[in-house]
């Protein structure tokens, strides 16, 4: 049956109980191991759950996207900005972090996390349910905010962990890759890929040592290492092999 009810377009799927289920079951295998992972090696690590809104001013859009590539609103909830569905989570999680900083007592190293929904045209190859690719889609993102000054380097292992996970949830063949794209934002983005029964590598998570994390006045610079998952492609994976 047919999981594109809106003119059958590819890009727009409902998703059935079981698979919701299973994203929850899945977000929670990730965001534990991430959790167990880094306070093994430091148990001082915070980890808070935030929800940011799906919609944001156009101008705190990352410059990585363009008019071609985001879904602009009609009727801006405030102001005379262009809005728009955000294209990623990542600022509404940065801005919450920055928030916690300032306002609480909570301290770095801090992980601010959000499984929420993105949405981008993917005008370059199309959005189909055969690659894996929606126009609006679930993102599982995490950021770990550390101080720039720490000595041991915790990203190697947190990565096995994590490659570790996905394969036991997927029970594909999972490894840790040089990605071929670089941001303008990152050290360092290395993927994690499945091998799919069809014998095609397919990415399913993105980690990068970001350096724009916008550290509050006051405060040592922090930098940050993201793990960001396409909650779509694990469960659609995971379900090839059920």
């Amino acid at each position: 049956m047919s999981n594109a009810f809106y003119e059958n377009l590819a890009g727009l799927r409902t998703w059935r109980s079981n698979e919701l289920r299973q994203r929850r079951r899945i977000a929670d295998q990730i965001t534990e191991t991430a959790e167990e992972a880094l306070k093994a090696i430091n148990p001082s690590w915070n980890f808070e759950e935030i929800e940011a809104p799906m919609m944001m001013p156009v101008d705190r859009m990352s410059d990585a996207y363009t008019s071609d590539d985001i879904f602009l609103l009609e009727d801006a909830p405030g102001g005379n900005k262009k809005w728009a569905m955000r294209a990623e989570t990542t600022d509404g999680t940065y801005l919450a972090a920055v928030d916690i900083l300032r306002t609480t007592k909570i301290k770095a190293p801090l992980v601010v996390w959000q499984m929420g929904k993105s949405f981008r045209r993917e005008t370059n190859d199309g959005a189909t349910a055969a690659k894996l690719r929606f126009n609006e889609f679930t993102q599982l993102e995490i950021q770990c905010i550390y101080r720039a000054d720490t000595s041991y380097d915790f990203v190697p292992e947190v990565r096995e962990a994590l490659r570790s996970v996905v394969e036991a949830i997927t029970r594909l063949e999972a490894r840790i890759i040089e990605s071929d794209r670089l941001p303008s934002y990152s050290a360092e983005t290395i993927d994690i890929e499945c091998l799919t029964p069809e014998g095609e590598w397919r990415e399913v998570a993105s980690t990068s040592r970001r350096t724009d994390f916008p550290t509050p006045n006051g405060h040592m610079p922090l930098i940050v290492f993201e793990i960001a998952f396409g909650m779509d492609r694990m469960v659609a994976l995971a379900n090839r092999r059920l």
